[in-house]
């Protein structure tokens, strides 16, 4: 099972429960996507089914857990080209709760990707939020609490989980299966934003030069070479994530920005927060408007270069 790394609180939190006996039927682990959140759910379920309550890792229960095994442990997440979770996956869900534990006095669920349930299956799981089963206990994992009914909310353990610091999303890198490469490591940690989830791209070579270039191309946006930068663009654009390479570009803007002088006029001001926000915008934009990401990444720096200069 993967090291925990910035959620030892709540791992402390859980065990003082478990170990008090008052341990709250439903968890709810919300915050930033790629910081942990779904390590910290399978750790918590690993106090709850190990022998000992300590989440040992030796114990059979927690070998069973590691491999995926556990019989009175069920995992659910959206599935890959869905959309959401459906109410058949949360009947399943209850279905599993309602029983006996089959190596244990316990069931436990781990619900991943909890904000993509549809209405129709949040409707299902507030019922069984309800009206728990002696013995059961969901761990909710959420990246976007507000998405959540406020019913659903309302009956669960609120957890935030934050971001994670430099130094622990390093240390995440490096211990991964396939680690991001030492020369690539500062900027990793950079565009992480303390969430590694993020940034496991970096692991791909080919990925990580290009964020370099990238990088070097937009240090001055206000003088970078559009041309070189529509080529990098025209190259990359297709296989670099979009979030990441409007990230770095805010990053290369927001001292710009809050060093802007007293002599810009409000005017300035605003239509360069303007065109920064609509950098950021842009993956989302992509998305939602069915954009040619080339093209609108284009028109965004051009806009951001206009305002940059006009300061």
């Amino acid at each position: 099972m993967n090291q925990l790394f910035g959620h030892e609180a709540t791992l402390k939190k859980f065990a003082e429960s478990l170990a008090g006996d008052s341990l709250h039927h439903a968890w709810l682990l919300y915050g930033m996507k790629g910081i942990g959140k779904r390590t910290l759910a399978e750790k918590l379920a690993g106090l709850l089914i190990c022998d000992s309550q300590t989440g040992c890792g030796e114990c059979h229960a927690c070998k069973m857990l590691a491999a995926g095994s556990h019989p009175d442990v069920f995992r659910l997440g959206l599935i890959e080209g869905k959309r959401d979770l459906n109410i058949e996956q949360v009947r399943g869900v209850l279905s599993f709760l309602s029983l006996s534990g089959a190596e244990s006095d316990r069931r436990v669920v781990i619900l991943d990707d909890a904000e993509r349930m549809n209405k129709q299956a949040a409707n299902a799981l507030l019922k069984g939020l309800e009206e728990p089963s002696a013995g059961s206990v969901l761990l909710m994992v959420c990246s976007d609490l507000e998405r959540l009914p406020a019913t659903i909310r309302s009956r669960c353990m609120l957890q935030p989980c934050a971001p994670l610091s430099d130094a622990d999303v390093g240390t995440v890198l490096q211990q991964q299966e396939n680690p991001v490469q030492a020369q690539y490591l500062d900027l990793a940690v950079s565009l992480a934003d303390g969430c590694p989830g993020a940034v496991g791209c970096l692991q791909d070579e080919p990925t990580a030069r290009a964020l370099l270039e990238w990088q070097d191309l937009i240090a001055d946006p206000a003088r970078a070479d559009v041309g070189n930068i529509e080529s990098w663009i025209r190259t990359h654009v297709k296989t670099v994530p979009h979030l990441l390479i409007a990230r770095m570009l805010a990053q290369a803007v927001y001292p710009v920005l809050q060093g802007v002088g007293d002599a810009a006029s409000f005017k300035q001001r605003e239509l360069l927060q303007k065109a920064l926000l609509d950098c950021i915008r842009w993956p989302g934009d992509v998305v939602r408007h069915s954009l040619r990401a080339g093209p609108a990444l284009l028109a965004c720096i051009l806009q951001l270069r206009s305002a940059l200069k006009a300061i």
